[in-house]
């Protein structure tokens, strides 16, 4: 347990670590201040850890909740079982994880309203298991009904509406079958879009039929044999929506060629980006005055702030776009708040100049699809600068170098609801806890800051 640290004026509190058993304590996004306790199977004993998204029963619902900790210590009644782990890795980092602790503790908020701010709302809440075949088809008994059974869907189902079809319990064997690689389990949440934007994609399975067969097969099913013979002249495999469209087929010759065991659907997954086609020229080199900043910058010590003081217009964002070059060209990441939504364009135009691709938005004036896909980007890696208002300081980026605050001094970097946060504060907790330099940018430094710096403008 590390020593406490401080904010000004103010002690940053500390929770104790986390250990390994058979019982996980799981936030969820409800007004209660302690956290639910379930018993771990076995077979998700690896994949429920703290900071894990998990499916969980909660009277005659299942809900989506954050895993706080794992212990060995039974509850003082009877716990009910983790049904399923959806990830391969912990949807909220350690040090999110942490930082959403002493929001709690600081600011008051029940844990899982503090870690609801964390998520996309397409991955929370009460919510619809859905399994989706994904691989190959296992081999017989219960995992081979299921996969039976999701065929004749079209690829994709409830899993209760599968238990209610044949009558038996199926979350261990739709664990099984996520870690071969045969289905996928997605989260949709009641009343939200669904999560993830795709593609489908009708495939032919091996192996091919030959003419002979053929004649056999689709001796008075003409439309199925031309569906067939399409996909194979399209190189095995063609999206529905083309198959609909060129080619006239109904969904019911799409279905029925499915469930006889001949194709199958496979979902691939579609970024939505609003802001793709949004970029300005690069920027130009730097002055004197802000080649000085940069040189200040790089002294500031990991965990530690500075101010970039200037008057608007000065050339403040040209420095903080240039330390964040040098920190994502060394497999670094960073954060740059705006304080209103209307400034993101402008800014992710300026950003995408510098690092094109590697730039994700995240606000609230997204659709949750889109936000949802932006936060899975910057988990996985795949880009590794966060640009938008207050809420993008919990964007879940690897080895977060830097966290940029524009225009600090603004009032709309306070959240007025559950959970009430400055996102100012909640940026030097997390800078702390990851390390990463937190860089504070004005023309009028608010009073709080100024009462922090030294004179050579250090936090």
């Amino acid at each position: 347990k590390p020593g406490p640290a401080k904010l000004p004026g103010r002690e940053l509190r500390y929770f104790p670590a986390m250990t390994t058993g058979t019982f996980a304590h799981v936030a969820l996004p409800l007004p209660v201040e302690n956290a639910y306790s379930y018993a771990v199977p076995e077979a998700l004993a690896d994949r429920v850890v703290p900071g894990a998204r998990v499916v969980v029963p909660l009277r005659r619902r299942e809900m989506v909740g954050i895993v706080v900790g794992v212990d060995d210590k039974a509850p003082e009644v009877a716990a009910r079982e983790v049904l399923a782990a959806p990830d391969p890795e912990p949807a909220i980092p350690a040090t999110l994880l942490r930082t959403a602790e002493w929001m709690a503790g600081y600011y008051g908020a029940p844990l899982g309203i503090a870690l609801k701010a964390m998520l996309p709302a397409p991955l929370w809440g009460e919510s619809k298991v859905i399994l989706a075949v994904k691989g190959a088809a296992p081999g017989g008994g219960a995992a081979g009904d299921l996969f039976r059974w999701l065929e004749r869907r079209g690829g994709r189902g409830p899993i209760r509406a599968a238990e209610h079809a044949l009558k038996k319990s199926l979350w261990a064997v739709a664990d099984r079958l996520v870690r071969i690689g045969a289905l996928a389990i997605e989260i949709e949440p009641a009343e939200v879009e669904p999560s993830r934007a795709v593609i489908r994609t009708l495939e032919l399975r091996e192996p091919r039929l030959g003419l002979l067969d053929r004649d056999r097969t689709f001796a008075r099913q003409p439309r199925r044999r031309a569906l067939y013979e399409a996909l194979e002249q399209a190189g095995g495999s063609l999206t529905v929506e083309r198959a609909r469209t060129e080619l006239g087929v109904s969904d019911a010759v799409i279905r029925a060629l499915v469930a006889g065991g001949f194709a199958r659907i496979v979902e691939i997954e579609r970024y939505r980006d609003p802001f793709s086609d949004r970029s300005s020229a690069p920027p130009p080199d730097l002055t004197g005055p802000q080649r000085r900043a940069l040189a200040e910058i790089d002294e500031v010590a990991p965990g530690k702030g500075a101010l970039v003081f200037g008057v608007t217009g000065s050339g403040k964002t040209l420095v903080y776009l240039e330390a964040i070059r040098r920190a994502v060209a060394a497999g670094g990441g960073a954060i740059i708040l705006v304080p209103e939504i209307g400034l993101t364009p402008q800014t992710v135009s300026r950003v995408r100049g510098v690092f094109g691709d590697q730039v994700a938005v995240l606000h609230s004036g997204l659709s949750d699809g889109e936000r949802a896909d932006a936060w899975r980007a910057l988990r996985r890696g795949e880009r590794r600068v966060a640009v938008g208002p207050r809420s993008a300081i919990f964007a879940p980026i690897p080895s977060l170098a830097f966290v940029v605050i524009d225009e600090e001094h603004e009032t709309s970097y306070k959240n007025g609801e559950a959970p009430r946060y400055h996102a100012r504060d909640v940026a030097r907790v997390r800078c702390r806890l990851d390390g990463a330099k937190l860089i504070l940018g004005s023309a009028t430094p608010s009073l709080e800051t100024a009462a922090a710096i030294r004179e050579d403008l250090r936090l």
